[in-house]
């Protein structure tokens, strides 16, 4: 019963969640002075933010830092600019400040990587024209029915037909599940998916919520696991990552990285494993900022990325020509997979 009862409470904590996001707002609609906006947001991240122990972060020396350049003489965007500045400096691509004439962004986590992918080459020589767009889930078989290939551009979308995909797929040696780009979405979504593709149940993801003002306050450890749903899918899957996935597409990557027919291929994921929560600062600008940590199944915290079991780039001469080298490399992987 005891045991029902933690499950009950943390299920009512997720669907707070919802997708990717978390909701708690302070309004107050009173005249503050700079340094009390300074101070607010200071002051919220340091008790709610879930990163700091983790990335080695010293959030004091960050306020005295950027405290120094506040006065009540700046102008409200250069105000703006130092908080900006030092949330810049958690290095969190679900970190943001949203003033309406500005949305501030840390997006290092895949700007300084290589894109490997182009969705053009993947539009035309491999999803064609007549490929099924069953929800959110593009897909088409490759090589006179070898193959079948699943496109999914954003968790956003639904995957509600993902039991039709893979029925149709299901004389295949294979599929191909290409989430590169896929910069998350739904936490549901890529929930369900997995369950989807899931061979039996298996612990894939351990969350922790932040639940005091201490930077190692966490909840003990919510686990996830991933339930079969649906036919399934017993042949092998190949799914195609880059830095470009980010948030609920790193938590789908962890989930399917534990299932035995399930090979990842690309680089290692953008990360986004905290969930993030949103704050109304005094002067009306919106704060987002993480507010939980996860690990996979063995403890390895994916803030900054999921690894792929097989690391590889695209290669950019064979675009030139039409062809997507990760596509191909998937391929041989089904094909070899099916001697075994």
């Amino acid at each position: 019963m005891k045991k029902q009862t933690i499950y009950i409470i943390l299920l009512c904590v997720a669907l707070l969640v919802g997708s990717c996001e978390r909701a708690f707002m302070k309004s107050d609609a009173s005249k503050y002075t700079k340094e009390e906006i300074f101070e607010s947001m200071w002051e919220v991240v340091d008790q709610k933010y879930s990163f700091f122990d983790l990335k080695g972060i010293n959030w004091q020396k960050i306020h005295d830092e950027k405290k120094a350049l506040v006065n009540e003489n700046m102008t409200s965007l250069e105000l703006y600019k130092v908080l900006c500045d030092m949330l810049y400096e958690l290095k969190d691509g679900h970190v943001n400040l949203n003033a309406g004439f500005d949305y501030s962004r840390n997006w290092e986590w895949y700007l300084d990587s290589p894109q490997n992918f182009s969705y053009t080459v993947v539009e035309r020589n491999y999803l064609g024209k007549d490929y099924w767009s069953s929800g959110g889930l593009k897909n088409s078989f490759l090589d006179e029915g070898k193959y079948g290939y699943v496109y999914y551009s954003s968790f956003t979308s639904s995957v509600a037909y993902i039991d039709m995909v893979l029925s149709r797929f299901k004389n295949t040696r294979g599929i191909i599940i290409d989430v590169r780009n896929n910069g998350g979405g739904s936490l549901d979504n890529a929930i369900m998916l997995a369950d989807y593709l899931a061979d039996k149940r298996r612990l894939t993801y351990k969350m922790y919520y932040k639940n005091g003002t201490g930077h190692s306050d966490f909840t003990p450890a919510y686990e996830h696991y991933s339930t079969p749903k649906g036919q399934g899918f017993t042949k092998p899957i190949v799914i195609l990552t880059n830095r470009s996935c980010y948030s609920a597409t790193s938590f789908f990557v962890a989930m399917v990285k534990e299932f035995p027919n399930v090979v990842v291929l690309g680089d290692k994921t953008g990360g986004g494993g905290g969930l993030p929560m949103d704050y109304l600062l005094p002067c009306g600008w919106q704060l987002r900022f993480s507010t939980t940590r996860t690990t996979d199944a063995y403890d390895v915290d994916f803030e900054g990325g999921v690894a792929p079991d097989e690391y590889f780039d695209l290669n950019e001469a064979n675009l030139i020509i039409g062809e997507d080298t990760m596509i191909e490399r998937a391929k041989d992987i089904i094909s070899g997979l099916n001697k075994l």
